[in-house]
């Protein structure tokens, strides 16, 4: 008949080994995932309470004798500021951008409530003899969330008149202790637009004398009126230039004039004409051939010979033609004129040259006035830099004198808002800790030892063989148990047995009284149930009856004394405490059905864990777990020992 599994498992003549007994069976496994059992540890912890409860009210009770201890009296008194605007109004001129303190975020702001400077001068004021050191754990500040408003606490110690006195004067410090910083900073910007300053005027000074220099270097004063006059003085020069040469063009024809008319007037010409007039006359009268008219016109070639001789090769000498009235006074004439003529050329070149001049000068003053220029605009740069640090040194001057501060007093301590502290918060809060710190540590040891106990329970039996739980057999009494195992024979073992189905027992994890006990039980259960022994064939070289005769209910073969023949018609049990010895390990090949048996104690578990590497080399995987359990006292263990036995079940 085929097993559960479906695999057939009797030791009949012509049967085969299987090769690979761990890979022909696939039957259900444990798999919870941890290896030790949660509720027995609960359990164990639970069934301790009156520790927990003695530790939860040691420990509470020195929570709350020390919160007596320490809690004190004090009186609380918080003061509300207001953040103030850094002004902006303190401005001396109408360019560029006033000086003003740098404005501080809200994060910067709460720090300097908090500053150890206001919190030691307010000590000092106020005098209530608190210890500095001291002065931190008793303070505290906020903000307002979305307002501009912070509130500065105090928790005093000594009474509520200090409380009202210390929150004023640190109110009052606070808010110098920023006056003081805007000081400071404005202090520090005073230095270096006093610098500014000075360095400014300092090259404002350099600037005029450079224009100084410059000006006297090229004769310009600035302006444009000096290039309008020096361009005047080009055109009066110009005009009299034109004036001198239209003269002198005007006294050279005079004078050309004057001495074609005086070369006319010479005594030679005079004398020609008057000998051409008597000629005129003789040749009325005469013909040419008279001798009259011959020696005229003889007379006459000779004067015009000799005017000839006095027509001058180079210039003229007009004393040769004076001698006559019109000759002397044509004489003064062109010598007046000749002077005249003179004057005006020489006034002509004079006027030249000062016409070069002032064009050369004229033509300097581009780049005179640019040079210029840029000096003057470098003089104002400065000039207006000058004034513009002047007026932020003014202002800087103003902060560093009277600084508003970042903070105003928007609600002034009231003694009616100062509130008590409660005596019994502390110590009721440092009680509740400390019991519960008391009940964990208690836990914590239970835990510990509830772990150090030999029992387990049958959940870690599966996780110690990691085969599903078959069948959890009590120890404490003697029908219990065998009770139990006649359940375990009815519902699970005889449907295997009455199917000639070969079973192995793997019980290395039992002692050798409890594993005879078990047999014993269980061959009753059997013996009542088939009025047969049953039998059991022993493979394990060592038998477990040497010293103690089995029961007659048990039929008991030694694997060492003689080797079984078993056949297809009847069924055999087989046990195995270790590895059997020599052909016997052939059998264990034909194994695909075998349960382990485990006894509810550490040492057992110990020892099936430590014979796992054997069944998983030889046996296909365990298909159950018998645990053999001793049955806890009280009724938290017994109830956690049926949450286990309910997971064993459900992990099965």
């Amino acid at each position: 008949m085929d097993s559960p599994s479906g695999l057939n498992l009797t030791f009949g003549e012509g049967s085969t080994p299987d090769p690979n007994p761990a890979a022909s069976t696939g039957g259900p496994r444990f798999r919870f995932p941890l290896s030790f059992d949660p509720i027995r540890l609960l359990a164990g912890v639970l069934s301790r309470w009156p520790w927990i409860v003695i530790g939860m009210i040691l420990a509470g009770s020195l929570g709350t004798y020390l919160g007596i201890q320490l809690t004190h009296p004090s009186f609380t008194l918080s003061v509300s500021l207001i953040k103030r605007r850094v002004p902006q109004t303190v401005q001396t001129s109408e360019t560029g951008q006033s000086y003003r303190p740098v404005d501080l975020n809200d994060a910067t702001l709460h720090a300097t409530l908090l500053a150890t400077e206001p919190l030691d001068l307010a000590l000092k004021r106020s005098k209530n003899g608190l210890d500095p050191n001291a002065i931190r754990t008793l303070v505290e500040a906020q903000q307002l969330e979305g307002t501009d408003i912070f509130y500065i606490t105090y928790h005093s110690p000594i009474s509520p008149e200090d409380a009202v006195a210390f929150t004023t004067v640190w109110a009052a410090e606070i808010n110098a202790y920023t006056q003081r910083l805007q000081q400071t900073e404005a202090h520090e910007v005073r230095l270096i637009l006093q610098n500014e300053v000075s360095e400014l005027e300092r090259q404002i000074t350099a600037d005029n004398l450079a224009i100084l220099n410059f000006s006297k270097e090229k004769d310009y004063l600035g302006g444009y009126t000096q290039v309008a006059a020096a361009l005047s003085k080009l055109s009066q020069i110009e005009l009299q230039l034109e004036t001198a040469r239209t003269t002198a063009v005007a006294k050279h024809e005079q004078l050309k004039n004057f001495t074609d008319q005086i070369q006319r007037q010479s005594p030679i010409e005079l004398q020609l004409r008057t000998a051409q007039e008597e000629l005129a006359n003789l040749r009325a009268i005469y013909t040419d051939a008279n001798p009259l008219v011959l020696t005229k016109l003889q007379s006459i070639e000779y004067l015009n010979t000799q005017i000839k001789k006095i027509v001058p090769k180079g210039e003229l000498d007009f004393e040769a033609y004076t001698g006559t009235p019109l000759g002397n006074q044509l004489y003064l004439s062109i010598l007046g004129f000749r002077n005249e003529l003179l004057a005006a050329t020489s006034q002509i070149e004079s006027l030249e040259i000062l016409y070069k001049t002032a064009a050369a000068r004229i033509a300097e003053f581009p780049a005179i006035v640019n040079a210029y220029e840029a000096l003057v605009k470098k003089r104002d740069a400065s000039s207006g830099g000058l004034s513009l640090m002047s007026n932020r040194l003014k202002e800087a001057e103003i902060f560093a004198s009277s600084a508003p501060g970042y903070w105003q007093v928007f609600q002034s301590p009231d003694p009616r808002s100062i509130v008590p502290s409660s005596l019994v918060n502390k110590p009721a809060i440092m009680g509740l800790v400390g019991a519960i710190l008391g009940a964990v540590a208690a836990t914590l040891l239970m835990l510990l030892l509830s772990q150090r106990t030999a029992r387990r329970s049958c959940l870690e039996c599966c996780a110690a063989t990691h085969a599903p739980l078959l069948a959890n057999i009590p120890t404490a009494g003697e029908q219990d148990a065998l009770a139990a195992l006649n359940h375990f024979w009815i519902t699970h073992l005889s449907l295997h047995f009455h199917s000639a189905t070969h079973l192995l027992f793997w019980t290395p994890a039992l002692d050798a009284a409890d594993e005879r006990r078990f047999w014993s039980l269980l061959s009753s259960a059997t013996l009542t149930d088939t009025g047969k022994p049953l039998r059991i064939h022993d493979l394990t070289p060592d038998s477990l009856w040497d010293y103690f005769p089995p029961p007659d209910s048990l039929d008991w073969i030694d694997s060492a004394h003689t080797r079984p023949t078993p056949s297809a018609s009847e069924a055999v049990l087989l046990r195995a405490s270790s590895l059997p010895h020599g052909a016997d390990r052939d059998i264990l090949a034909q194994i695909d059905y075998w349960m382990a048996l485990v006894s509810g104690q550490n040492d057992s578990l110990a020892r099936a864990e430590k014979f796992r590497p054997l069944t998983e080399a030889y046996l296909p995987p365990c298909n159950g777990t018998l645990a053999w359990i001793e049955q806890p006292n009280g009724s938290i263990r017994k109830s956690a020992d049926q949450l286990s036995y309910i997971l064993a079940k459900r992990f099965s």
